[in-house]
């Protein structure tokens, strides 16, 4: 009998070194190709910055790059790193550039959007497609500040199609570990929910408050002169792409909107133990939110 593992390209299987091609050579792209360059692959990339793709090939984590997809690539893995409004357009041609029996995967903020889109694209190619997103990053952005170990002590989500086999899942996952992440799974629509609470609704956080203290500035002299550790580690992740966050508030409003109003009705209270000069209350916020970064 064959064992199931067949059906993924011989680079799953030891049978060659495994090959990968990155879609976009970004903070996220680039990452994935350095890590991926350490555990052994050999890795290709696309992206219309020629630049970014010399730098690439110059640190060693590609070996080849183009700016436009070539007509097939003989790859095991391909590695959408691309924005959002690009992903959501579909990769219906993807298919028929790459071998039967590779995996597919992306790394956008949001997932019930683009899982959809790709595995309705994607299905009944024989191309395997688990969508991720790794839950770290930086306010940087471009190739310059990827990193071949920002993935390392950080959680990474996978959102598999409830028909992904397991065996593929179990490849992908280990290849994930191999980078020193921590994989957590969820359903598309759990993630979007979640994320918007722990990464989207914190730069919404870091962008107003960084607004309201120019505000509070007064005779033209900025009051950000004072900033100490606390502002600017709060406010670091405003620095962050505006191109990037439009697409992902807009495309994930609805449950940060939902996450707003948890986060409202907590402020809510606070500024009412202020207004009656609950101190005791005040103190007891402030365990129970030691209590939960603890055990973060």
């Amino acid at each position: 009998m064959q064992h199931p593992a067949a059906t993924l390209t011989p680079g799953w299987s030891g049978l060659r070194v495994p090959k990968a091609c990155i879609f976009g050579l970004g903070l996220i792209g680039g990452s994935w190709a350095g890590a991926l360059h350490d555990l052994g692959w050999d890795v290709v990339a696309v992206d219309m910055v020629e630049a970014s793709i010399e730098e690439a090939i110059r640190r060693g984590w590609i070996q080849e790059g183009w700016t436009e997809v070539p007509e097939f690539l003989e790859v095991d893995l391909v590695v959408l790193a691309l924005p959002l409004k690009e992903l959501v357009k579909g990769f219906s041609h993807l298919a028929v550039k790459i071998p039967k029996g590779a995996i597919v995967t992306d790394v956008g903020s949001i997932k019930s959007e683009i899982c959809l889109k790709c595995q309705e694209e994607l299905q009944g190619s024989e191309v395997y497609f688990i969508g991720g997103h790794p839950m770290a990053g930086s306010e940087q952005s471009g190739f310059e500040a990827s990193n071949q170990n920002l993935f390392r002590g950080f959680p990474y989500v996978l959102t598999p199609s409830a028909d992904c086999p397991e065996f593929v899942l179990e490849k992908f996952v280990q290849l994930v570990q191999g980078f020193g992440a921590r994989v957590e799974f969820r359903d598309p629509s759990d993630h979007d929910r979640e994320a918007a609470m722990v990464s989207h609704i914190p730069h919404i956080l870091a962008v107003t408050l960084s607004l309201a203290a120019e505000d509070a500035s007064f005779d033209g002299e900025s009051l950000l002169s004072l900033a100490g550790r606390s502002f600017r580690d709060l406010t670091r992740v405003a620095d962050s792409s505006p191109e990037m966050w439009k697409e992902i508030m807009v495309r994930n409003s609805e449950t940060i909107l939902e996450g707003l109003t948890l986060w409202e009705k907590r402020v809510r209270e606070f500024r009412e133990y202020l207004e009656n000069g609950e101190g005791e209350k005040i103190a007891e916020v402030f365990r129970m939110a030691h209590n939960i970064r603890t055990a973060l």
